[in-house]
């Protein structure tokens, strides 16, 4: 199991200020959320983390230093802490520029199984496209139950065999072994529909204003 390490450092100051001085230095505001204890208000590096997820998948688990956080060890003390592990929560990002805001890191046990959201890939061109049928894509990822380590970066689905009119749902996803979908298995993932048929203007028909005594009435 790969684990990917990431240096935390506790913060003492919240708010949108100091906020905005984190984000200058390249540091990102974070909270780390811990089962059974209060969560704890820390700052990571923007490109770290970053990295993490581009190299390994929004469900990387993150292996927490928390030496920058820690207090000096005394004098003779060789005992190590044990390793700590995180995974992502949820990342908040500028709405126009894509940039880091804000991340939520959920503290795990390596032992223990945890929910997370998976993304759905699609693969294959399906057949009725040649037909002109149209990629109708409305459930684009499930929630999984399974070990940290288990959980899969996406789930691939197979659109290859679909005709027009032809949908595939939940239960058409196979999930990887120690995996469980949690999602209904009766909700439509994609389906292909027929293409859209540009309907013609209706056409007004104007009434030829009533001719009284050679006249045009324009009223």
């Amino acid at each position: 199991m790969d684990t990917v390490k990431l240096a935390i450092e506790e913060r003492e100051q919240t708010g949108n200020g100091p906020a905005r001085r984190l984000r200058a230095e390249g540091r990102l505001p974070a909270v780390l959320y811990s089962k059974g204890t209060e969560s704890k208000a820390i700052s990571v590096s923007v490109a770290e983390l970053r990295a993490a997820i581009v190299h390994h998948g929004q469900n990387v688990i993150l292996e927490l230093d928390l030496d920058a956080a820690a207090k000096p060890a005394k004098a003779g003390t060789k005992k190590k802490a044990a390793p700590r592990f995180a995974v992502v929560k949820e990342i908040q990002f500028h709405p126009t520029r894509r940039n880091l805001l804000h991340a939520d890191l959920l503290e795990i046990d390596l032992a223990v199984e945890i929910e997370s959201p998976v993304a759905i890939e699609l693969v294959g061109t399906p057949a009725g496209v040649e037909d002109g049928g149209v990629v109708d894509w409305e459930h684009r990822e499930v929630t999984v139950r399974a070990l940290p380590s288990a959980i899969p970066d996406a789930i691939v689905l197979d659109i290859s065999s679909l005709q027009i009119g032809q949908h595939l749902l939940v239960e058409a996803l196979e999930a990887p072994s120690g995996t469980k979908i949690l999602d209904d298995p009766q909700i439509m993932v994609v389906a292909l529909v027929p293409p859209r048929v540009e309907q013609a203007a209706p056409v007004i028909e104007v009434a030829e204003p009533e001719v009284i005594g050679g006249v045009k009435s324009e009223e």
